[in-house]
This record gives structure tokens, sequence and C-alpha cells, in this order.
């Protein structure tokens, strides 16, 4: 069988990546570090050449012999199944002796596997290669020793409340004196981002500064109307700009604007894109700590909470999603690594909360997906976020500390359990109406309902769930008391929803987003003839095979190289997954399953079992298979199938086995 990673190569990739954590971070009288350099910490380098040892197949093999998706098919139950790329159909189909680590890499035209695992400090850009990042770090520091009054507008999702704390903390650290306040808007009352009336305010309670952090870069009148008030406006946003007719950006009045989309001066050629806000509020930290202590090198209490604004960079990106290559992957695994043992006593209290013990072994990016930030981001989608704040910037560790933390986890948790069965309770309701007035037939390619009693703050997740279950773009409304429905849309792969949107603009009274997912207002009366406008417009734009799932194979692989904690751990060590980088799919030919389940309180997720080398099995999982129940109980009874699925290992009460999460699958033939 393969066995994989243990050769030399991936061992060395080990010890190398492990060679780039840093550190831990020693309290009073440690070397204060050099920020000279590209990073903060020194690490530990060494040359390697990526040369994987060949293995030795055995029992099955993987070879050109087998048809290729292209002559045989490309469909399964549920999805289209593609390559995706042109390498990975060419190590696919030949015969590729090696780990599956190494074939999904190749497979996804990635030429140097070390250099793409380098996830060290090394790879984060310094503030140089952020455009207005030294400048408002400068701005900053002089605004602290002036004793200016400053309010921090940042927003109320994960990324916003991070990226505000990330900004409260390094400014109060920087003087005990500091007069920083932070406001996050309601999403209930004023909505997203700054408004002349909310900086009106802010300048009459006395703030001379207000820094707008992942918001403010489309806020050009507020921002004009704050400066005729008399108030300096800083914008830290990451962000689509307006663009004027001519297509050329259209930026706000502010004293200095902070975004990875503007070119960068003067940076040797190292630019930074693609950045979440807190991201882009932790370079500007990074900036204002060394124009604070006029050196490269700064005190170790400062240089703390470097590695802490780090920490919570890295779980902004995964929290907002943002494309997880290069910076942005170093940013989440530092976060990873890094979390368990943070000095932010909020941080671990909702890791505690959210089940994963201080303890527990290494934090993953499914972690934050599913249990950090829909716990912060439930907070705003029922009304303030600002315990949020509270959390993540409490006094410095001792036991009220400690206790507070706990508390407000417990609380936020409470919040998200309320969201998540709010949540459930739209996508019955709407799933329900959508059956019955007939928008998940074939020739209806876009649900579009409204109802009184949807919370707008809740219905962009439900349209997901949605989309995921009848494949076609979704828009859900709260009907609200004023005549106008206010709501969320989310799409498929190959159907900008904002484009329909544009399309129906006259019936809109706002609308705004991108291909994947919008927002708009429309008044309620008028909900039917948008319904009418986008079904007409997805008609024309999406094809009928457009509205089924792709599911995009990074390469084959056979059961007996998934039979063992060791062999999926290579492909983990490919972590951490999200957009650019996403979880590996393999391609496993001509199994039969030794035994098959349904079980879940709906029967609607399937087991399956596989025979592995010797006495070895390996189990495989499909969520939500119910409602393809016959068509897969067709296929697994008509002998032997193929299927698409992930490698992972299952931890379940001190135990771990390795477990294949299925995607996919049909008949073989």
């Amino acid at each position: 069988m393969i066995r994989g990673p243990p050769e030399a190569a991936w061992s060395r990739l080990r010890e190398y990546r492990t060679n780039l954590v840093p550190r831990k971070v020693e309290s009073a009288g440690s070397s204060p570090p050099d920020l000279r350099s590209r990073h903060f910490f020194h690490e530990k380098r060494s040359d390697l050449a990526f040369e994987p040892v060949p293995l030795r197949v055995v029992g099955s093999s993987i070879s050109s012999s087998n048809p290729s998706l292209r002559s045989r098919g490309m469909q399964g139950i549920v999805s289209k199944w593609k390559w995706r790329s042109p390498s990975a159909a060419a190590v696919a189909g030949g015969n590729t002796p090696g780990p599956l680590a190494d074939r999904v890499l190749r497979g996804r035209e990635i030429k140097d596997p070390v250099a793409f695992l380098d996830d060290g400090y090394g790879r984060v850009v310094p503030p140089e290669g952020l455009s207005g990042a030294v400048e408002a770090g400068r701005r900053l520091s002089e605004a602290i020793a002036a004793g200016r009054r400053i309010v921090i507008h940042g927003d109320y999702d994960f990324d916003g409340i991070a990226a505000s704390a990330i900004l409260a903390r390094s400014l109060r650290l920087l003087s005990s004196e500091a007069d920083v306040r932070v406001v996050l808007p309601d999403r209930y009352q004023g909505g997203y981002g700054l408004s002349v009336e909310g900086l009106r305010r802010i300048r009459e309670e006395g703030a001379e500064l207000v820094i707008a952090v992942d918001c403010g870069i489309t806020a050009i009148e507020p921002i004009e109307a704050g400066r005729a008030d008399g108030l300096e406006v800083m914008v830290l946003d990451h962000h689509t700009f307006i663009l004027d007719p001519r297509g050329e950006r259209v930026l706000p009045p502010a004293s200095v604007v902070v975004h990875p989309g503007l070119p960068v001066e003067d940076s040797n050629g190292v630019g930074t894109d693609h950045l979440c806000g807190a991201a882009v509020a932790f370079k500007v930290v990074w900036a204002m700590a060394r124009s604070h202590f006029g050196s490269d090198r700064v005190p170790a209490v400062m240089k703390r909470e470097l590695v802490e604004a780090t920490i919570l960079a890295g779980l902004g990106t995964i929290a907002d999603v943002m494309p997880l290559v290069e910076e942005n992957r170093a940013l989440a695994a530092l976060a990873l690594r890094g979390l368990p043992n943070s000095g932010i006593s909020g941080l671990r209290a909702l890791l505690v909360e959210s089940g994963h013990g201080l303890q527990d072994g290494p934090v993953h990016e499914e972690t934050v997906q599913f249990q950090l930030a829909p716990r912060i981001n439930a907070l705003g989608r029922f009304g303030s976020a600002m315990p949020a704040i509270e959390l993540l910037t409490l006094p410095e560790e001792g036991d009220a500390t400690s206790a507070r933390a706990a508390e407000l986890a417990a609380e936020i948790s409470a919040t998200n359990l309320e969201r998540r069965a709010a949540e459930r309770a739209i996508v019955e309701e709407a799933t329900a109406r959508a059956e019955a007035e007939g928008q998940t037939a074939e020739d209806h390619p876009v649900i579009v309902l409204g109802d009184p009693n949807w919370k707008r703050g809740l219905v962009g997740p439900a349209c997901a769930k949605i989309v995921d279950r009848f494949a076609r773009p979704v828009i859900l409304f709260e009907e609200c008391d004023d005549g106008i429905a206010r709501g969320s849309a989310r799409s498929i792969h190959g159907y900008s929803i904002h484009d329909g949107l544009a399309a129906a603009a006259p019936l809109l009274e706002s609308f705004g987003g991108h291909a994947a997912a919008a927002g708009c207002s429309i008044r309620t009366a008028r909900l039917k003839e948008l319904e009418a406008a986008l079904v007409d417009h997805a008609r024309q734009e999406i094809a009928a095979v457009d509205l089924t799932p792709i599911v995009e194979i990074d390469c084959r692989a056979v059961i007996e190289e998934m039979d063992e904690v060791e062999d999926v751990q290579g492909v983990r060590e490919l972590a951490p997954f999200g957009p650019g980088h996403p979880r590996p799919s393999v391609l496993v030919e001509t199994v039969r399953p030794i035994e098959t389940r349904w079980v879940g309180q709906d029967q609607g997720t399937l087991q399956l079992r596989f025979a592995g080398a010797g006495a070895r099995t390996v189990k495989a999982v499909w969520f939500g298979a119910g409602r393809h129940r016959d068509a897969i109980e067709s296929a697994i009874k008509g002998g032997a199938i193929d299927i698409v699925a992930t490698p992972d290992l299952n931890r379940w009460r001190g135990r771990v086995e390795p477990n294949l999460m299925i995607q996919d699958l049909r008949a073989s033939t």
C-alpha cells in the first residue's frame, strides 16, 4: 500500500515547518524584536529541495489504463466532475507513485511545495507593502502623543470586530491615558458603515479623529460632512471601490486611505493584496509601533501585542473567507498555531466555549469557520455586537478577567444558539414555500421570497443553505413595517446575482454586492415583479447545466493509501484550507462498500465502510445525502461505485481514525 508521507522530502518539510513556529515570547526582560526585516520573529531557515521518494504501490494501482473522466462522462448523482487543472488530469491519468499529498499539490500545479507551505512570519509583508499603512501608523502615533480623542468605527462581523479590537488594544497600550473608544453600527438601526448622522453625533461627543476600519471606502458623503464639522477621518478598508463613469476609483476625502487594492510606491516590489480588514489594521498598528518608539525595535510588551494582533488578523482572514494563499495563508496558519496560547483571555474563553480545550491539540480552520466566527457574527445578526469588543479587549490576566471572559463567551454562545434556531426556521419555511410555489421547478432558475418574521441579519446564511439544496440563486427578504423589504442574495457558480439585480435596478430601492452575494431593498409590493425579472434574466444567462454543482478533483486515490492516520495526516498538513486552496477532493474508482448505513434523526446521513489493506477499514460519510437516497441506493446495489471524497481525520473521545467525507458518487461502468 502507499504509506505517505513518511519519506525523506515530506519529513524534511515537516521539520522545516516546525522550525517556522515562533519562539514563545517571554515577559519583561526579553530582547525586543528587530522589525527591520520582513518579520518580527527570528525563524530558522533551511535550504530544501523537494524530491519525493518514489513509493511502492501494493494491491492497487493508479495507472493510465484507467479510463479518464472525459471518456466516461463527468456526471455524478448530484454534480458534474472535472479535474481542477490540466495537471490534475495528467497526474491522475498516469502512474504517479508517491504520497497522496504530493499528488494533490502537483494536481494544483504548485511547482514549489516548500515555498507554498512556508507559513511562518517570513511570509508576512511589512507595512511598506500596503498603501497608506506607514502614513496611517505615523498619524496614529502622533494622535496618541497629542492626547487626541479617538473613535474606532468598525463593523459588526468577525473581521470588523477583530480589526477594531486590534486598534483599540494597541492604541491603549501606547498610553494608559489614551482616550479611545469603539463604535459599531447596528444592523437594524442605521445599518452598515459610516453615516452623516453617525459622524455628526461622534463629533458632538467630542471626538477629533475617527478610524473607519473594515468600512469607509464608499462613504464619500459622510466623510465630506465629517470634515466640514472639523472631524478627521482615516479609512482602513478592503472592500470594493466606487468607480466613476470612466472606471476610475473614487476615494473618500479621508486624511489617509489604507487599502490593499491601491498601488504601492517604494515597496521594493513587495506588495500585498486580498487582505481582510483585521489584517489591514494589523499592518497599521505595526507601522504605528515603529513610528511611536522611533526605532525598528520595540519593547517586549509591544512585541507581545503584535503577536496577538497577528492572531486576530489571521482569524479575521479565515472568518471573512479570504483567499488562503501567500501572505493570507501565513496569517491564518500563525493564528491557528497561536490561538490556544493567546494572551487574549476572551479568545481562549471563546475557544473553550466552542468545545475545543486549550490542551486539545491544534486548532483547525473549521473551528474558526464553524464555531468561533458564527458565535461572534451572531451578535451583529441579532443586534449590538459590542459584547464581542469587550470580550477581545478585556484587561490583563487575572481572576476577574478570566471570570468575565467566561461569562461573555457563554452569553455569546447562547445568542448563537438562538441564531441557529431562527435560521433553521427560516430555511424550513422558505424551502416549503419555494416548493409549494413552484420556485424549485427546472424552469424557475431563481428563488425569491419575503416574510415579515425573517430577520434581515439571518436571511443571508439561510440563502446559502437553500442554494446548496436547490442549486440556484436565492434571495430572501425581511418585509419591514415601512413597506420596504430588505434582503440578501446568494448565487451559484457561473451566474452573477449582482448582474441580475443590476438588470432589475428600476424595481429596486438599492442594491450592492458582487457575483456570489449581494444585498438589496425593494418595496414589498414589488417582490413578485422582481421574481419575474430575475427569472427572465437567469433563463437567458444560465444554461441548464449551470444549475448543476461542480466538483473539482485534484487526483485519483485508492482506499489503501487512506486507511491509516499517518496516511491522511499528510493531506492535513496541506492546511489551512479555504478559497484559493480548498480541501482536497480525490477520485476513488471501482470500489465496493462492505457496509452501508443511513443514520441521523431524519436518516439523511449516509455512512459507508470500505476495506483497506489487511484487516483495516475506512469509514466514509455523506451528510445531506438523504434527499438523493433512491439514486444512491440504486448505484450501490448495481455493484462497484466511484466516489469523490475528501480524506480527513475523525477525532472522537480520544480516538483518531481516517474518515472520507463524500461529496458525490456514481455507479462504476
